[in-house]
């Protein structure tokens, strides 16, 4: 581990002893117990005095793990990474991707569509007057778009506190993976990391990762329907809640679809109606890191999902969001991308 890595650690730890303190003298700080907004999580479970002890404990342990070496600095990494990652993750985090897709994706399928226009593509003029059309019509039925995005940014502004500290555990536990990572690093692979072997288990990983995310898009896109799939919601939803669904139902589809970049030819050359770099391998880093950070968080988000789908006895919470199945498919098919397109040497995986 670099000297940069121990200074990140020792930092990160000495802000997480500060906020446990805090958490544990000042339990109207504590954000999370019986007031906390999120309840797909752990951490709501225990009140202040155990989560701020659990904090105070945890941030100790990581700047002596950041000033460790050998086995007591790589286990006191992966404690680090579990404290972070199951204790106190919680599902807010998917629900950010959800929001955001739901938000760029229109941008990025208009942006599209102007590339296509700039480049005199007769489907790129199709599809701005198809989607020019859909606003006009929606607007004239009393469904207007933009009552979506006040919608989500409504959403978005009432969770802007807890999502914060959402926000800060990722980053506390991706630094401790990073850590981890390089404690663990070794230049021998095994066999099944072959070129060859990848093949077999990596097209059908990632073809199941991007099935995961259809069930929660069908469960949004019963809100264009009087019978929406929610027991909190009752009676007659309004137009923007109905757009908002199916705006996070469209995100949900463009995950999955992005998912299959994975296996697909335009996710190694960027396709011809792409600017400045159409024809231009896919940066393999750039689909490694997005869809890593996606499976990360879906890990994170698996323990309180699962954990509210045993304590309100509704354990089909976990068919409709499938993170624990999403993060492996997913982690396991960005792995097959990454090792399908690394350098590979014979000399670097074991027989």
């Amino acid at each position: 581990m670099t000297r940069r890595d121990r200074i990140a650690g020792a930092v990160l730890s000495l802000a997480v002893t500060a906020v446990g303190a805090l958490w544990w003298a000042v339990p109207e700080s504590y954000p999370f117990g019986a007031r906390d907004r999120v309840t797909v999580s752990l951490s709501h479970l225990f009140e202040h005095d155990v989560g701020g002890a659990m904090t105070l404990v945890a941030g100790l342990a990581g700047l002596a793990t950041a000033f460790a070496s050998g086995r007591a600095l790589r286990a006191g990494a992966i404690a680090q990474v579990v404290f972070f990652g199951v204790v106190m993750s919680d599902a807010g985090i998917m629900s950010l991707f959800g929001y955001g897709l739901a938000v760029l994706g229109p941008v990025a399928l208009v942006g599209v569509l102007l590339m296509g226009c700039a480049r005199r593509r007769p489907w790129g003029w199709a599809g701005l007057a198809i989607l020019a059309a859909g606003v006009v019509a929606s607007t004239a039925a009393g469904f207007p778009p933009w009552l979506a995005a006040r919608n989500i940014a409504g959403s978005l502004y009432d969770y802007a506190g807890r999502v914060s500290w959402t926000l800060a555990d990722c980053v506390a536990c991706l630094v401790w993976v990073l850590i981890a990572v390089k404690a663990y690093r070794s230049g021998t692979l095994p066999a099944w990391t072959r070129p060859a072997t990848v093949l077999r288990w990596g097209r059908p990983a990632t073809i199941g990762a991007a099935l995961c995310p259809l069930p929660y898009a069908l469960y949004r896109l019963t809100w264009l329907t009087p019978w929406p799939t929610d027991a909190e919601l009752t009676g007659p939803l309004d137009p923007g809640l109905r757009l908002q669904g199916l705006a996070i139902a469209f995100g949900a589809l463009g995950g999955a679809v992005l998912t299959l970049g994975l296996i697909s030819r335009w996710g190694e050359v960027f396709p011809r109606w792409t600017p400045v770099v159409h024809g231009r391998p896919v940066p393999v880093r750039l689909p490694v890191i997005a869809g890593g950070i996606v499976a990360g968080a879906c890990c994170m988000a698996s323990p309180g999902l699962v954990a509210n789908a045993v304590e309100r006895d509704e354990l089909f919470q976990v068919l409709l969001w499938p993170y624990p199945l999403w993060a492996v498919l997913l982690g396991a098919g960005v792995l097959a991308y990454w090792l399908r397109r690394r350098p590979y040497t014979p000399s670097t995986a074991a027989p």
